[in-house]
């Protein structure tokens, strides 16, 4: 479908059009990047989807009538202003509330303070040499204490800013934030990158980090709201670090940063961050949803003391790779001069490579390819801990359904996110989502060039149309329920390429673990395709069921639907192995309690 269609051809969901469901908050594809993308310039077609620089959204629109605005005009000039703010702030910009930069979060930001005119953008320097450490505590140790004393510039700019007359409050530079009320979405009101770039202190980089025109990559970015306000404000600079460097993309051990412009979010979300919200939730579900035995081939006892050391003193974060290797602060040196860059490879970039991505442990979204790389079968989730080593060494895998979201309308935002396109290589297709229901409406899937977007509204004449309720739809993303069954029982109804729903699905990591009572979810839900196929597409009324469908069939499920009011001979229930060791495993021996249900190779296109 041409991009042009695509774009005009999705429309905003209406109340009365068929799903009942009231106007949705504007989505991450309508409000774009405000500036000029990182990186070097790459054609692509037309019809592409384009990379996802930031993703952007309103999370809380303003209710009401705003208050009245108790601007007040400023009695020094800017830049007597950022030349007082010099005595104790690194860097200083400062833009004003319209700025297009900002669009996006205008109503949240007068949410938090609805006097707000102006922002007042600080920059707080790190220490280099403790971000390039390989030592992880003496980096996250710099961290915190340059969050210190950015809280520190924020009290004394808002003293200032008393002093002139007017008012102000400083944002969060980041934990606390509100996840006890918009966990998991857009937990922050602010983008303190978006404005420092705005304010001409730097650029959004290939990684995602700040990058500074005088300290790099070796910064952290606080925001003061106040009611002053100036005729003029800072303007956004011309400089662009990311044109041939590429060591980000290089050091990362996730694989996070891509060189086209992509960013995959979870994968460096579940590993840096994995010692914070990730983790904490893995564990408590493990530890409720768990046999003694399967926590404690999961959970290795390292593990368990780093998020003891979290909770205990603060959060851990376990790479600074994209930071720490970034060249921007010396980038005409590191271009220019043969032996800066030599040294700056042989004493930055390998020895922090090596360190993360070989002697650390790693931690790896769930999938069927990432299964198959690391050689980890079905029932496990680590490779084998190597006892006779001092390291961490090793790969753990987490699940994507453990990052639940509390509404449809968050996971049809995150989508991109849980996107993972080295499952989904040569798939192209649309798909429409009709979702019934409490927190309905429909929304357009795209897939392609292994990048996929996702808009509210309806498109024409879609590869895929899926209808079910808005809550199953929710219920299957956080393993509650499955699909399989849904489809038997008729509450998914697929029209046109039917088998896109499987294929798409494997593309969303969900075929690598399974949801609780879905033991052979797509192996029958595979088989329900191709009898409704064989049968012109007249629904879940089928003759009779595969054999592995009727044997796993739970209770909620109909008679009708699973064959058992059928007359003639029946197959005889075959008896339960007995328990004993698997030897199928090439080097492991597992036994039938520890196995993960579901199928794990089907779902890659091999088997039945």
């Amino acid at each position: 479908m041409p991009l042009l269609d695509w774009l005009t051809g999705a429309h905003r969901s209406r109340p009365g059009e068929g799903q009942g469901a009231a106007p949705h908050p504007a989505s991450a594809t309508d409000w774009p990047f405000p500036f000029p993308p990182p990186g070097r310039a790459k054609p692509s077609p037309p019809d592409a989807i384009p990379p996802g620089i930031a993703y952007r959204w309103p999370f809380r629109p303003l209710e009401g009538p705003p208050l009245p605005s108790r601007g007040v005009p400023a009695p020094v000039s800017l830049a007597d202003f950022k030349r007082e703010l010099s005595g104790w702030c690194d860097d200083a910009g400062v833009i004003s509330i319209d700025d297009p930069a900002l669009a996006h979060e205008r109503a949240e930001i007068l949410w938090v303070y609805p006097h707000t005119r102006s922002l007042v953008c600080m920059i707080g320097e790190e220490n280099k040499a403790a971000m390039q450490s390989r030592y992880l505590p003496s980096a996250n140790n710099e961290l915190y204490r340059c969050e210190e004393r950015l809280w520190e510039m924020g009290r004394r700019t808002v003293k200032y800013v008393n002093a002139l007359g007017g008012e102000g409050l400083t944002t969060t530079i980041g934990w606390p934030q509100e996840v006890g009320q918009r966990w998991a979405d857009k937990i922050w009101p602010l983008s303190h990158k978006l404005v420092a770039q705005a304010a001409g202190l730097g650029v959004i980089g290939l990684s995602r980090n700040f990058l500074h025109r005088k300290f790099g990559a070796y910064c952290l970015i606080d925001t003061v709201l106040t009611n002053l306000e100036w005729p003029a404000c800072d303007a956004p600079v011309a400089w662009n670090p990311c044109l041939q460097c590429n060591l980000c993309v290089a050091s990362c051990p996730t694989e996070a940063i891509k060189p086209d412009g992509d960013f995959d979010f979870f994968a460096c979300y579940n590993h840096t961050y994995r010692d914070s919200i990730p983790g904490f939730l893995d564990l408590v579900r493990d530890l409720s949803e768990r046999s003694r035995r399967a926590f404690k081939q999961r959970w290795s006892d390292n593990e368990i003391a780093a998020l003891w050391q979290a909770m205990a003193f603060k959060v851990e974060y376990r790479c600074f790779n994209c930071v720490a290797t970034c060249p921007a602060e010396i980038e005409d040196a590191f271009h220019a001069e043969r032996d800066v860059r030599r040294r700056y490879l042989d004493e930055t970039l390998k020895p922090l490579t090596h360190t993360r991505a070989v002697e650390d442990e790693q931690f790896v979204i769930d999938s069927p390819s990432m299964r198959e790389k690391h050689r980890i079968p079905p029932g496990e989730w680590r490779t084998p801990i190597d006892r006779r080593s001092r390291s961490a060494a090793g790969v753990r895998l987490v699940s994507l359904r453990r990052i639940r979201t509390q509404s449809v309308d968050a996971m049809m935002r995150w989508m991109p996110q849980y996107f993972r396109p080295y499952e989904a290589c040569g798939l192209a297709f649309t798909t429409q989502f009709l979702l019934t229901g409490e927190g309905g409406g429909a929304w357009a899937m795209r897939v392609a060039d292994e990048r996929c977007e996702v808009r509210p509204g309806t498109i024409e004449r879609p590869d895929l149309t899926v209808r079910m309720p808005a809550l199953l739809f929710l219920a299957l993303h956080r393993g509650e329920a499955s699909a399989a069954w849904a489809l038997v029982s008729g509450r998914i109804r697929l029209r046109g390429r039917r088998r896109l729903f499987l294929l798409g699905r494997s593309g969303f990591g969900a075929c690598a673990g399974s949801g609780r009572g879905d033991p052979t979810s797509y192996r029958a839900a595979a088989g329900w395709l191709r009898l409704r196929g064989a049968r012109g597409g007249r629904g879940p009324r089928v003759r009779r069921l595969p054999v592995h469908v009727r044997r796993s069939a739970p209770a909620g499920l109909s008679s009708r639907a699973s064959g058992a009011d059928r007359p003639g001979p029946r197959r005889p229930r075959r008896a339960p192995a007995a328990a004993r060791p698997r030897t199928d495993i090439p080097g492991r021996a597992t036994s039938p309690d520890t196995r993960e249900p579901g199928c794990w190779r089907d779902c890659r296109g091999r088997g039945r």
